[in-house]
């Protein structure tokens, strides 16, 4: 991977960053192992719960040093905490407890929670998300370059981190704090609950007798194209379909196979069905049957 430095070459050149991470999940190494191989950071100190778990990490990562705890090393550094949403805060408080050494700056990677969660660290504190999943992190490092990172917090903090994130290939925006929420809202419905749809989708393909791999891959084009279309247009200039062609005879008969999924399946598909309606009437105005769609997306699942 490739980036260029923010930090010139020369004689008064300043010497990289160290990065230190404490809590070194998927996402956590996958974004040091990113700014490390951009040449944006080296990589320092990397503390988990369990000795094994830093050593797999800096073993991904390719650099750092695998610590129970952090000492003075983190004095001047980059401190990133890449722990769960749930632990961060107290996370925090326990490290500004027991780490001798002050970082120069502190991040962490939560979509929803603001940097001010980092305040007992007594120094800079942002929070940096990146749009990006982390299920595979080999995939997911392969993907980095292009990906958005929302960033929020301190102004130096930010003023430090854009750079070197810009640098090694990411898109950037700022976010101000109490933003965070429906941002990460945003993503989840965009990212999580597209998975959870396409599962959906699949039991119905089941259902439907087809063979799995083939249907798996029909449907995964079919998202592709849409996705594609979406692209820098307005939802509902991208909507097709029987709802969109107020086909009331056509969706009920889709929601009796849905029914037989089960009533969470055939509520679920309702309530869809009600919010695509609402997509459908924004963009062709109402329709003469829209009513009768309307009722049979209120009807009781089942």
């Amino acid at each position: 991977m490739s980036g260029t430095t923010p930090f010139p070459l020369g004689n008064n050149v300043a010497k990289r960053p160290v990065l230190h991470v404490y809590g070194c999940g998927r996402a956590a190494r996958v974004i040091a192992r990113w700014l490390f191989e951009a040449r944006q950071v080296d990589i320092g100190q990397i503390c988990n719960r369990a000795p094994g778990s830093s050593s797999a990490a800096v073993e991904f990562i390719g650099a750092g040093q695998a610590v129970e705890q952090m000492d003075h090393s983190v004095t001047g550094g980059w401190l990133l905490l890449g722990l769960p949403d749930s632990a961060i805060a107290a996370g925090a408080l326990g490290l500004s407890c027991r780490m001798p050494g002050q970082p120069d700056l502190v991040f962490h990677l939560s979509g929803s929670m603001s940097a001010g969660v980092l305040e007992p660290l007594g120094c800079p504190a942002a929070s940096i998300h990146p749009a990006r999943a982390f299920a595979d992190p080999d995939r997911a490092l392969e993907a980095m370059p292009g990906t958005w990172c929302a960033g929020e917090g301190a102004a130096y903090a930010l003023e430090i981190l854009k750079p070197a994130l810009v640098a090694a290939g990411a898109r950037w925006l700022t976010l101000p704090g109490a933003g965070k929420p429906a941002y990460h809202a945003a993503t989840v419905v965009a990212s999580n609950y597209l998975v959870t749809m396409t599962d959906f989708a699949r039991r119905l393909t089941d259902s439907a007798g087809m063979d799995p791999e083939a249907a798996a891959d029909l449907l995964a084009s079919l998202q592709a194209g849409t996705l594609d279309n979406l692209r820098g247009r307005a939802a509902d200039s991208v909507l097709t379909g029987p709802i969109e062609r107020s086909d009331e005879a056509a969706m009920a008969r889709l929601l009796g196979s849905v029914d037989h999924l089960g009533p969470a399946a055939g509520d679920l598909f309702r309530a869809l069905g009600r919010a695509t309606l609402e997509l459908a009437e924004q963009k062709r105005g109402r329709g003469p049957t829209d009513p009768a769609l309307r009722r049979l997306f209120t009807s009781r699942s089942g």
